[in-house]
């Protein structure tokens, strides 16, 4: 891959197995391969990216130099994209390891994608920052926090909710469990994942958390015009397993 310096470092949080893959705790997980999507797409690549396992790190990661433009001026990223072959709880062994892979010492070029039982279906929370009480509630994100010995690296946090008023399901079976067509569920976090890319590419090519902040994450609102899906994964090849 080039020797150019990462420019970010991605990382999506979920549980490695394919019995969480569908779950609302890996939202991070199905986030990251969606992104990898966008970006093969938009690159015009037709082939679907490939994550390379890498056992040493603890993660399966995506390497790519994204291009785009803004205005008449081209511009590159390198960005690395990483899922962590820990489990959620032990996160930040896996982004320490791949931090320090890649020479990446400043946590504002690290930013953690993770499901929020805190904030509504289809709506997007974005952090930097804070004490660990502004983590409370995502494990993972605890994780890194500890283990990195800081808050300030970037949180895209990916609103899952909590379970219906009444529902006997305790907080860790509504995460463990997968996402559902009741409710518009599934179509909403499809939605998400769109809003999301937006918003993440807003970012790293702006720099502007505070603007991006502003822009995607004002309305509390359900969206209307949701488009029906039946699946929320995307495909992604894994080699070196």
């Amino acid at each position: 891959m080039t020797s150019r310096p990462v420019d970010f470092l991605l990382v999506g949080l979920g549980n490695p197995g394919s019995e969480y893959s569908t779950t609302r705790h890996n939202a991070g997980f199905l986030f990251t391969d969606y992104l990898a999507n966008v970006i093969a797409m938009d690159q015009k690549n037709s082939v679907p990216p490939v994550f390379q396992r890498r056992l040493t790190l603890s993660a399966d990661v995506h390497d790519v130099v994204f291009s785009y433009q803004k205005g008449n001026v081209s511009n590159s990223l390198r960005i690395v994209l990483a899922k962590p072959l820990t489990f959620m709880n032990e996160s930040g062994t896996a982004v320490k390891k791949v931090m320090d892979f890649y020479n990446i010492s400043d946590p504002k070029k690290l930013i953690v994608v993770s499901d929020d039982i805190n904030t509504l279906p289809g709506a997007l929370a974005i952090q930097d920052g804070g004490d660990m009480k502004s983590l409370a509630g995502q494990k993972g994100q605890e994780s890194i926090a500890t283990i990195l010995g800081t808050t300030n690296f970037i949180r895209f946090r990916l609103g899952v909710g909590k379970p219906p008023s009444g529902s006997p399901m305790t907080i860790p079976q509504w995460v463990l469990g997968p996402f559902g067509q009741e409710g518009k569920e599934m179509d909403l976090f499809a939605y998400l994942m769109g809003h999301t890319t937006q918003a993440l590419l807003d970012f790293v090519q702006t720099n502007d958390l505070k603007s991006c902040r502003k822009k995607f994450t004002k309305s509390k609102k359900i969206p209307s015009g949701l488009v029906p899906v039946t699946c929320i994964e995307s495909t992604v090849l894994t080699e070196g397993m």
